[in-house]
């Protein structure tokens, strides 16, 4: 019986030394496999080349960046009764987050500060002290005029009236760095939207007008702080970091020397010399890819779209001499 409980107890004992064996062996196997991503990751990284952007700065990370509530106009709420100024502010400071989130370019922080920032202006010292601690940058944007008015356009070859609805909006916008409330870049864009969408209301049409205007101050950030990449450029394709729409053109530019202002050293930009251009054939959410048209093309090459001149419309109603029209079928 002693000799039986014996062999049991040397039994169990094995078993937990070969598991404990087992499991050390795991966590080594564990351990170099860990080791063994860290490097290659660290090789990955040491591969990537860091370009400078349009601040002339080299990114490890992404800008954190706090959107303030928008400024609203007196003027804007007497003439749009129907839509408070608080409601303006949120709508105009929810799209433009939003905007610049999609971008995935930006770390957007909360603003947690009171919402009543549009109509208390003495908060605002206080605010920006308490944000530069988090962000680098913050946004601050005005909206000055914004106008909507809906209209029945009567069509004189039908007669029937058509509802039209017109909205027109101008904001003025700045990126500061929170540190030194240095203006880095500002810019007022104007926009104008016609919709004659039946059953539309004003108020979706006043909101489609301001969604638009947050992704055309996305967009110019965009292009001032990030310009169009070349990641890879070989005979096979050409990746750029950026999504770009199939069968865009854009010049090909080869970055050079920074600029300096003669009189204060501040740098004014860089050298750039036009070196080839190319066509997205191909694109994805992050990325594009294209192929060269003309010229050459090498990696860390920024592009510029070029713009689409759109033909005229030929004209379908012609007038004859005695004031009368000559239709296409006549």
């Amino acid at each position: 019986m002693m000799n039986r409980i014996l062999k049991l107890s040397m039994g169990f004992m094995a078993t937990v030394i070969l598991s404990a064996c087992s499991a050390q062996s795991e966590n080594l196997a564990s351990s170099d496999e860990a080791q063994q991503t860290t490097a290659y990751l660290a090789e990955i990284a040491d591969e990537t080349t860091l370009f400078e952007n349009g601040l002339g700065q080299q990114q490890t990370e992404r800008y954190k960046l706090v959107v303030l509530p928008a400024q609203i106009d007196d003027a804007i709420e007497q003439n749009q009764s129907s839509v408070s100024s608080r409601q303006l502010s949120e709508t105009v400071t929810h799209e433009i987050t939003n905007a610049l989130h999609d971008s995935h370019r930006f770390e957007i922080l909360n603003f947690d500060e009171p919402s009543d920032l549009a109509s208390d202006q003495n908060t605002n010292n206080t605010i920006y002290s308490n944000n530069r601690a988090q962000a680098e940058f913050y946004l601050k944007s005005t909206l000055s005029h914004l106008n909507a008015e809906e209209t029945v356009r009567i069509l004189k070859a039908t007669g029937q009236g058509v509802e039209e609805k017109r909205v027109s909006a101008k904001l003025a916008y700045q990126l500061i760095e929170s540190k030194t409330n240095k203006i880095v870049f500002s810019r007022t864009l104007h926009y104008q939207l016609k919709s004659t969408t039946y059953g539309e209301h004003l108020t979706t049409t006043m909101n489609n007008t301001i969604r638009v205007i947050a992704e055309l101050v996305t967009h110019e950030l965009l292009n001032e702080i990030y310009p169009i990449r070349v990641l890879k450029a070989d005979r096979e394709q050409i990746i750029l970091d950026q999504p770009l729409a199939v069968d865009t053109q854009c010049d090909v530019i080869r970055i050079g020397k920074k600029i300096k202002d003669v009189y204060t050293n501040s740098v004014l930009g860089n050298e750039q010399t036009n070196v080839g251009k190319l066509l997205i054939i191909q694109t994805s959410s992050v990325l594009s890819y294209g192929k060269i048209l003309e010229g050459q093309v090498a990696e860390g090459d920024i592009c510029k779209i070029i713009p689409v001149s759109m033909p005229s419309a030929p004209e379908l109603v012609i007038r004859n001499d005695s004031g009368g029209v000559i239709l296409p079928y006549d």
